[in-house]
């Protein structure tokens, strides 16, 4: 049988705090502070190469099996009342345009209607256009 003892046996909480005191968390805080900074910059140096203000656009290639030369290649969006202005309207076609010209088409190839409703919305569509020498 066990023996009574006088003394008090210490809590869970104040066992804990006596191994971790308000220095312990602020090291962690700072440690993953660091690590954080530093994966940043790491990702950042991997992406944009030396004397770049940012990551190169290379353009995307595609394997020929996955691209059918005889279809048509569409971009198109809606964008309802208030949700343009007509320099993001500009911004997306030369975006839209700059893809289709990266899958291989000519500028002479590119097709661009605008269509704006009544009621303040527009329709854009870019389309490649592969009849078109």
């Amino acid at each position: 049988m066990a023996r009574r003892s006088s003394k008090k046996a210490p809590s869970i909480t104040e066992a804990v705090q006596r191994r971790r005191g308000p220095g312990r968390a602020i090291w962690l805080i700072a440690a993953g502070l660091v690590a954080g900074i530093a994966g940043g910059v790491f990702g950042f140096r991997m992406l944009v190469q030396p004397g770049e203000a940012e990551p190169a656009k290379k353009p995307q290639t595609q394997p020929d099996e996955i691209l059918v030369r005889e279809e048509p290649v569409e971009i198109s969006t809606r964008m309802r009342p208030g949700e343009w202005t007509e320099e993001s309207l500009q911004e997306h076609l030369e975006d839209y345009r700059q893809q289709i010209r990266d899958m291989g088409a000519m500028e002479s190839q590119i097709v661009t209607n605008v269509e704006r409703t009544e009621e303040g919305a527009a329709r854009v569509v870019v389309s490649w256009d592969r009849s078109r020498a």
